[in-house]
């Protein structure tokens, strides 16, 4: 979570709001996002799961701009005004840099499980996050460099993330844990088994998740353990790395499948789902029809 700032801060002069967020220095996508949803009522829980929702498409680094803009679709229990833990997000709307990305919640599957899709029925997720520590900062590339500490140059086989120690790390996608222990250089190293020959592997931890063991199935997004700096490092960050068929590959730029896709039935009643959120949203507040109506009596 990032820091509080004035310009985000809930207060009753919204227009004095808006200015100051215009003159004060705009943050990055992260920041922006997380701050626009807490200044506007939402819980903290609602602000994760807007920011994890909009992760495969967002580069968290880029800063934002006075015409971005966030739009939020959510329930409120009966009688009340304000958001609670309690409140279902139905819709997120996001622009930035004059492209909008429209994100549906929608519950599917067996299992009942919620996700959510674009307008066309496709899945907001990737097969794998790009970057397990969502407000982490990119130091080290992959490709050889001079490492360090060793000061030699040798292939850096993953890439680098800072970020203060103990921030959360996110497991990239739904898997199993193949180990999670001690792995000399490594410092405190977890690796998950992904489905067609993926693995991902965590490095230099400080402490790991609760109950994280070998066998364990974990799911995309699931906090798995803590940025440290044990083993070979300088400092707190997460050594991130994507292997195929056991070799190491570029996670920048590996081409990520992109996650399922509503057909058949599940798409119809997707459709009906988001004909109903998008008919809700553009009917007028509930006090404006209730004043509408007393004029016209």
């Amino acid at each position: 979570e990032p820091a509080a700032i004035l310009a985000t801060a809930a207060s009753e002069e919204s227009q004095k709001v808006i200015a100051t967020v215009a003159r004060a220095k705009l943050p990055n996508a992260y920041d922006g996002i997380f701050r626009a949803a807490l200044s506007q009522g939402l819980t903290k829980k609602h602000a994760t799961r807007i920011v994890r929702t909009v992760a495969f498409d967002v580069d968290f680094r880029a800063t934002i701009s006075p015409k971005d803009e966030l739009e939020v679709f959510y329930s409120l229990d009966e009688g009340e005004e304000t958001a609670s833990d309690d409140s279902e997000i139905l819709y997120v709307g996001l622009t930035l840099k004059g492209l909008k990305r429209n994100y549906y919640r929608f519950r599917s599957g067996k299992d009942g499980r919620v996700e959510y899709f674009d307008e066309t029925g496709k899945s907001a997720k990737k097969f794998l996050l790009r970057k397990p520590v969502p407000n982490g900062k990119f130091r080290s590339k992959f490709g050889p460099r001079r490492h360090p500490i060793s000061r030699r140059w040798k292939m850096h086989q993953g890439v680098d993330f800072s970020a203060p120690r103990g921030t959360p790390i996110i497991a990239a996608g739904n898997g199993v844990v193949e180990k999670a222990g001690w792995a000399a250089g490594y410092g405190k190293q977890t690796i998950i088994r992904h489905a067609n020959g993926y693995q991902t592997s965590y490095s230099h931890m400080r402490r790991f998740a609760k109950g994280m063991r070998s066998g364990l199935k974990v799911r995309q997004g699931q906090v798995i353990g803590y940025v440290g700096s044990t083993g070979f490092s300088t400092g707190p960050h997460l050594h991130y790395e994507v292997l195929v068929n056991g070799r190491q590959v570029n996670p920048m730029s590996i081409h990520v499948p992109r996650g399922r896709r509503l057909k058949g039935k599940l798409l119809a009643d997707f459709q009906k789902k988001r004909a109903r959120i998008d008919d809700l949203m553009n009917r007028p507040p509930v006090m404006t029809r209730v004043a509408e109506a007393g004029n016209r009596g």
